[in-house]
């Protein structure tokens, strides 16, 4: 019964993503239903078997060394911070059904509704002029308001989904998938990080089709390298096309060289700080939110021995999912090349980067468990 309540309130807290539209509501929805009944049942569950395995305790080692920075740091709003990952990632973990999350039914109701979500707020900017047709649709609605992390998310989303599209043989709701998703980055969204995700996971796909089905594979990689030319030079004179090359590399070189020099100046061992704010200029002129690399990020505020234990917990959980052939494995890499180019504190309130790399992270961890549960029965 707590499986299937813990299911529901996932749904719940990802859907508020896309249908509110304050950081309110989700952050509400994760501590009522999420946060505060799970710390219950795993307590009164001993840990839900989350730490008869490796994985589980390179998460505490990993979660565990936040409390050096938040000390070094004393604020006492970090401590909570720490607390609300460590309940999202093991309550995911140790209380949730997870083969019902790599169902068919799941994973085409959020590629579909993330598709519908990106659509819906486009055809209803371009109907009442916030955007005309064919400019770059620059912001959401709702608590998903941040294109890039928007188009992440589909992607991510697509790469779950099409195993089960593949396995039970639905080629047309697969291509369309494939063909809408680029539409929504290139041309809705306009955004080329996105644009970096699409061309690693269509690479890896081709890559292991070429492995598993050299003969079939082939003519079919060959016929789609054709029309993906042919589209190419159908769209090369128009102006959004120009327009995703319009803006260089939007400074991320400058951005990487400047965040890279204040971590080092602060010290590579412990970082800046959780509270770090550069008051260096993009260009002499634009003042810098964030370092837009998750890698970076992870350094830069809470030291280089935080961003080994990230490296080395994606990389176990990676490992993991290759040798559970667990499509969450995919969304997490993906997610990962893509923040590569955009992404901030991973430790924080609930925000983008929690169905990003929490949930697919977490959804690992809960297979591990899973396999090992059954072992021993």
């Amino acid at each position: 019964m707590s499986r299937q309540y813990f299911a529901a309130a996932l749904i719940v807290f990802l859907l508020s993503y896309v249908l509110m539209t304050s950081s309110k509501w989700t952050n509400n929805i994760f501590y009522a239903f999420v946060a505060l009944p799970g710390l219950v049942f795993l307590i009164k569950e001993r840990g839900a078997g989350l730490f008869a395995n490796k994985l589980g305790w390179a998460w505490v080692v990993f979660l565990l060394w936040f409390l050096v920075p938040a000390a070094v740091a004393g604020d006492g709003q970090f401590y909570k911070h720490i607390l609300y990952v460590t309940l999202f990632v093991f309550i995911l973990g140790g209380l949730l059904n997870p083969d019902f999350f790599r169902s068919e039914a799941f994973t085409r109701a959020l590629f579909w509704a993330l598709c519908l979500y990106i659509y819906g707020c486009a055809a209803y900017a371009y109907q009442s002029g916030e955007f005309r047709f064919g400019a770059r649709v620059g912001i959401l609605p709702a608590r998903l308001e941040n294109v890039i992390y928007a188009s992440i998310w589909l992607f991510c989303a697509l790469a779950l989904a099409m195993p089960a599209w593949v396995k039970n043989r639905r080629w047309v709701e697969a291509c369309a998938a494939v063909v809408l998703s680029v539409v929504a980055v290139s041309f809705v969204l306009q955004t080329r990080t996105a644009l970096v995700g699409a061309a690693f996971l269509f690479a890896a796909w081709a890559c292991y089709a070429l492995w598993r089905f050299p003969r079939v594979a082939g003519p079919w990689l060959l016929a789609c390298g054709v029309m993906g030319a042919i589209a190419l030079w159908l769209v090369k004179d128009a102006q959004w096309f120009h327009n995703l090359f319009a803006r260089g590399d939007s400074y991320r070189i400058e951005l990487f060289q400047i965040m890279v020099g204040e971590w080092r100046n602060c010290g590579w061992l412990l970082g800046c700080g959780v509270e770090f704010q550069t008051d260096k200029l993009l260009s002499g002129v634009m003042p810098i939110q964030h370092p837009h690399n998750i890698f970076v990020a992870m350094g830069l505020y809470t030291g280089g021995v935080s961003l080994v234990l990230f490296l080395i917990v994606m990389a176990m959980t990676l490992i993991e999912a290759i040798r559970l052939r667990d499509p969450w494995g995919m969304y997490l890499a993906c997610a990962l090349v893509m923040l590569n180019f955009d992404g901030s504190k991973l430790i924080g309130n609930p925000d983008e980067l929690w169905p990003l790399v929490l949930l697919p992270a977490a959804m690992v961890l809960g297979r591990v468990v899973q396999q090992q549960q059954r072992k021993r029965w």
